[in-house]
């Protein structure tokens, strides 16, 4: 208990030591990743890289190994560090958060080379027991609004409304990995909202839950079993997604057979549905399956594959779906490409209605490190198959995704009975700014209606939905710290029927820590 009171002392110690360091270091910032929001491929949120200064061609000594924390001594090592080594190194500290928190990794805190002090490392890789390691972190966001005929949860959208309004959310969690072969992981969130005009959204408030609360065995060497409370991430979000947009993410609960061999991962998972109780105790609801197997393999030098099959039983809807899916993407100099496609079967909604129906997205892709602020472009297709008059084809359920990520930020499109030509422009001017520029053009694939997210308004028969523009400004504070601003608007097209365009402002703060 005296070790441990001692380390969290350190921890509390080196926040203010970090907090300290960034006031000092506003004159000559860095730039640091986050996952929030991706500026520089639409298929990644972690891999930004850090600019790094150049390297001596000296060395310096490591600092000594503790055998009190809970990294294997086995990786110190004598000698000294050279620059690029001590780079390596603070390189995997500012990529340790990913898009779900289990999969963190801090184990760039077992490298003797690494000596700088992140806001929460003296809480991690702490000492339990003879060979346990316990991870304690989580995250702190506040989200601004500002919108504009949007209404997000109401009947009608694109009408004249205004709404202002603050989004809180507090994610906490404990990882404890017993030995090589047990582990436990537990993630809460606290999620609220308050200021609004019109009525929450569902997915605005949810105070006091758990995310993920679940437990990992590995019986064989490559192969872990998972059972309990997991949220799900997969490929581009672009089928199944925690939805880290939404102030309470999505999360399942189940079974996960988790089987990785060089650079083939397949998973396996069973699971149900947690719908989101804002003032109770969430439980997965059992009329809604989601399962399947998602593999991915990355073993060629130019272009990584996903494959996979994803089954969704909804009772309530009486539909039951079948979805084969792949993915393609990767990069030959300074091009980049990118394809992902599925097809879908099985049962509709309704009583002996079958489901044919299917999406692709075709994207192209080219860095431009010349041009000032060494831009990115990418245009892109998208399709998504609508219900076809005769019903030889059906609109396709978009599942779990991250929609908001991919067809505008207004959220006025699910991946449903749509085509879009769209652009995307990334920059850095600074090495603490990144900017994004997003262009939509939005028609529909039949003459029924297009879904939106959060209320589909009346609609004609016109193909015209609509035009979208989206721009985001991301500024790094530090390497586990970020202010987002972004503006969007929706110039409706002949298909929406109602009265107004659509403006969004927003603003957020996020800590990890």
């Amino acid at each position: 208990m005296d070790e441990f009171r001692t380390k969290w002392m350190a921890g509390a110690f080196c926040a203010m030591v970090s907090c300290t360091t960034w006031l000092q270091a506003q004159e000559t910032p860095t730039l640091a990743p986050e996952h929030a929001v991706q500026f520089v491929s639409p298929t990644s949120y972690e891999n930004m890289l850090v600019d790094q200064p150049a390297c001596d061609t000296g060395c310096t000594t490591p600092a000594p190994c503790d055998t009190a924390t809970g990294c294997d001594t086995g990786s110190c090592q004598a000698g000294c560090c050279t620059c690029q080594q001590k780079q390596a190194a603070q390189a995997k500290a500012k990529k340790s958060h990913k898009g779900v928190f289990y999969a963190n990794d801090f184990n760039y805190l077992c490298d003797p080379c690494y000596d700088g002090c992140l806001l929460g490392d003296h809480l991690k890789r702490l000492c339990v027991g003879d060979c346990g390691t316990l991870d304690v972190g989580g995250q702190l966001r506040l989200r601004y609004h500002h919108e504009e005929g949007l209404n997000k949860g109401q009947s009608t959208r694109f009408t004249n409304t205004t709404d202002d309004f603050l989004l809180t959310r507090l994610r906490l969690y404990a990882n404890y990995e017993m030995n090589d072969l047990v582990r436990f992981y537990v993630e809460g969130i606290y999620a609220d909202t308050g200021g609004q005009s019109l009525p929450a959204r569902g997915t605005d408030i949810n105070q006091g839950d758990l995310l993920n609360a679940f437990a990992d065995l590995k019986l064989v060497d490559g192969l872990t079993f998972r059972i309990g409370r997991q949220e799900l991430l997969y490929g581009a979000q672009r089928t199944v997604s925690p939805l880290d947009w939404a102030n309470t993410r999505r999360t399942f609960e189940g079974l996960k057979a988790i089987w990785k061999q060089d650079d083939l991962q397949i998973d396996a998972f069973w699971t149900a549905f947690v719908p989101v109780r804002p003032f109770a105790f969430d439980e997965a609801d059992w009329q809604r399956k989601f399962y399947g197997v998602y593999s991915t393999y990355s073993g060629l030098d130019r272009i990584n594959f996903d494959f996979y099959y994803l089954g969704f039983d909804n009772a309530i809807a009486l539909s039951s779906l079948h979805t084969f899916g792949t993915r393609a993407h990767g990069s030959h100099g300074n091009w980049l490409y990118e394809f992902e496609g599925a097809y879908q079967g099985g049962d509709a909604a309704g009583v002996g209605v079958d489901q044919d129906a299917g999406f692709a997205t075709i994207g192209l892709g080219r860095k431009l490190p010349c041009l000032p602020w060494t831009p990115t472009l990418w245009a892109y297709f998208d399709y998504a198959s609508g219900d076809v008059p005769g019903g030889d084809f059906n609109g396709y359920n978009q599942l779990f995704p991250l929609a908001h990520k991919y067809l505008g930020f207004i959220d006025a499109v699910q991946r449903s009975n749509i085509e879009s030509v769209n652009f995307l422009l990334t920059a850095k001017p600074c090495k603490k700014v990144n900017l994004l520029a997003w262009y939509y053009i939005f028609q529909s694939n039949q003459p029924g209606a297009v879904p939106s997210i959060g209320g589909t308004p009346p609609q004609n028969a016109s193909r015209d939905l609509g035009q979208e523009l989206d721009l985001v400004v991301k500024y790094s504070i530090s390497p586990r710290s970020n202010v987002l601003l972004g503006y969007s608007h929706f110039w409706r097209g002949d298909k929406i029927t109602t009265s107004n365009d659509a403006d969004f402002v927003y603003g957020q703060w996020t800590l990890n820590f």
